[in-house]
């Protein structure tokens, strides 16, 4: 059985992690931020720092063994809210240095068919919020939207909104995971960041006017006797209501 690792929780430090461990053939026991509760009584939680510049070389020798589909799988899955991608992650390292590029064809394998699926569920969720984000106008100039997905999403839809509203000042705030996407126009750049908020933005009186037409148009447009609620759920799931406009 393999050492308990831990790194930062970065992009930089989980390559690091596995430019150091992946080439030498080791499977860690756990990978993490925090070391485990049940540490092994024999051996410590090895403590990786990032290096940037080796994190660096390994992202480019992924792209020289991976095609750029396995890495956008493996981009997706690292996003996702699961305790162990990471171990994930790396057991699907290890199986590409092994069995070269062939390794993403062998979706029944035991350290690939997890990590695929993980990675459609956080795709999914990515495709549906491109549809659930509604940007509202407040007094500070910037439009701000909330919403609380089941995975680390923002990063996934980012360019979407950057290149549809590139003239605009804009924010998406994740409230489940503390983060947030702040694009600013005259740049044409988005960052990602820690984010929190005390209360809801101040809006524009022409934002809240516009939220009372489209409240009210929305509920003229139903028509009741062509009602099916399974459906709509269907549709736009409970749990994305409580931030959409039309749902309040």
């Amino acid at each position: 059985m393999g050492s308990d690792y831990c790194y930062d929780g970065s992009d930089a430090g989980l390559l690091t992690l596995l430019a150091d461990i992946v080439p030498r053939g080791i499977e860690p026991r756990t990978i993490g931020v925090e070391p485990p509760q049940q540490e092994d009584l024999f051996a410590a939680p090895v403590l990786v720092a990032t290096d940037q510049e080796l994190a660096e070389r390994f992202w480019v020798e992924l792209t020289r063994r991976l095609p750029p589909v396995s890495l956008g799988q493996l981009r997706r899955a690292w996003y996702a809210d699961h305790s162990g991608r990471e171990l994930m992650i790396c057991r699907f390292m290890l199986l590409v240095w092994r069995e070269g590029g062939r390794a993403c064809a062998m979706l029944a394998h035991p350290h690939v068919t997890p990590l695929w699926k993980l990675a459609q569920q956080v795709g999914r969720e990515a495709h549906r919020y491109l549809g659930f984000v509604r940007f509202q106008e407040t007094t500070s100039g910037y439009y701000y939207a909330s919403l609380k997905p089941d995975h680390r999403v923002l990063s996934l839809i980012a360019c979407h909104f950057a290149d549809r509203f590139r003239d605009q000042h804009w924010v998406i705030h994740d409230v489940r995971h503390g983060e947030g996407i702040v694009y600013d126009c005259t740049w044409r750049r988005w960052l990602l960041l820690p984010m929190t908020t005390e209360g809801d933005p101040e809006l524009t009186p022409a934002e809240e006017t516009f939220q009372r037409l489209w409240r009210s148009y929305f509920a003229v447009l139903a028509i009741g006797e062509r009602e099916n609620l399974a459906m709509q759920q269907g549709k736009v799931p409970l749990k994305v209501r409580p931030w959409l406009v039309e749902f309040r």
